[in-house]
């Protein structure tokens, strides 16, 4: 069987590295399958930064659909395996719906309604997707899947509603490439790392959280410092934000590492935060990379008790769960003046990470789920 995966964006934003190259090289591993990966930003589109892709013009949209389209004309027997909701979704599901592709896999991982980059035009929308409502485009590429796969229990339960037949398979993390560091934590410096694209509102408002229980925590734990690395349409503002209003908080910032580049950060590091402010379904939809790749590396982590991370980490064994910005304070406090605390938390959640979260296992459980779609997949294995 060929599978081919569709990404809206390039290897440098991690729904598609991980949800598409790296779901792709582990089913690729099997017998009798071959995968391949189509990312418009990559392939379709090499001259346009990542953040471009979610800003094209309705006529950039179409040209690469078209190119998407004659790409997928070769593509009679093959599986697509569709990765979000956005407008390249539209060359493969239009294919479909004309008879062209057989069937397809749907993977949703972010809550994307709201945000969803479709067409501009009602009139281009309705012509690949019968619809220009956001909504409704998104549950009918759930409906008319063969099988979908969803990132978080809040997505699976969400696409149920629409295909009975959705498996569970969190982002996940390639463990080989992200390892613990062999340095012991120390009492003498606490490093707080947070990484990431700060897009709009949804994240500025995360970090806010996390600059006004960082600044309460630093009056007990002086040795605390914060490191922010990231990027996006909103970084400069949140620079605004904390010379505004939190100009006592250490901060240091770096812009966008590539992602090649992020596991040995994480390795210099002492602490990994998810601070998650409030509780709408976008939050409670997320499986964030983050989360994993912090626990593969060994990091203690604390992270708001809202949405998938309730579900990833066992509160107080392999990291610790904050109900609150008080809380989320006291816990900076506590892993700063405790580094005994902060082993014991890392080997945890590396152990975490192992069993449930690495790529190998992620890989089977796709590909298992894969079997009980396509019978012909199963002949073939047994």
């Amino acid at each position: 069987m060929r599978i081919l995966f569709i990404g809206h964006n390039g290897y440098e934003y991690p729904h598609t590295r991980v949800r598409c190259y790296h779901f792709a090289r582990m089913l690729s591993k099997h017998p009798r399958v071959e995968t391949s990966v189509l990312s418009f930003r990559d392939d379709l589109a090499p001259h346009k930064t990542e953040a471009d892709i979610y800003n094209l013009r309705d006529r950039e949209k179409v040209v690469l659909t078209a190119k998407a389209v004659w790409r997928l004309l070769q593509e009679k027997n093959t599986v697509v395996y569709i990765q979000k909701a956005h407008f390249h979704a539209a060359a493969p599901y239009w294919l479909y719906r004309m008879g062209w592709l057989k069937s397809y896999i749907f993977d949703y991982d972010d809550y994307d309604i709201p945000l969803s980059n479709f067409f501009y035009r009602g009139t281009l929308n309705r012509l690949f997707f019968g619809s220009n409502r956001w909504d409704e485009i998104t549950f009918r590429l759930i409906r008319n899947a063969a099988g979908c796969v969803a990132s978080s229990r809040e997505l699976c339960s969400l696409m149920q509603e629409h295909n009975p037949k959705v498996s569970y398979i969190p982002t996940g993390v390639d463990a080989d490439v992200f390892k613990p560091s062999a340095h012991k934590p120390s009492s003498a410096e606490a490093v707080v790392l947070w990484n990431g694209l700060v897009w709009g509102e949804p994240i500025l408002k995360n970090i806010r959280m996390l600059f006004s229980a960082f600044q309460r925590a630093r009056i007990q734990a002086p040795n605390l410092r914060l490191l922010l690395a990231g990027g996006g349409a909103a970084w400069p503002d949140l620079k605004k934000v904390a010379a505004d209003r939190f100009s006592d908080v250490p901060i240091e910032w770096r812009e966008w590492i590539d992602p090649r580049e992020m596991p040995a950060l994480l390795q210099s590091v002492d602490i990994g935060v998810l601070p998650l402010e409030g509780e709408d379904r976008w939050l409670r939809c997320k499986s964030p990379t983050k989360l994993f790749e912090y626990m593969s590396a060994g990091l203690p982590v604390i992270a708001s008790a809202v949405g998938e991370a309730s579900h990833v980490i066992e509160h107080q064994k392999s990291g610790l769960l904050a109900q609150n910005e008080a809380d989320f304070s006291d816990l900076l406090i506590a892993l700063a003046q405790n580094p005994e605390q902060r082993m014991t938390l890392s080997a945890h959640a590396r152990e975490r990470i192992e069993s449930n979260y690495a790529l190998p296992v992620l890989g089977e459980r796709l590909y298992h789920f894969l079997q009980s779609i396509f019978p012909v997949l199963a002949e073939k294995s047994a």
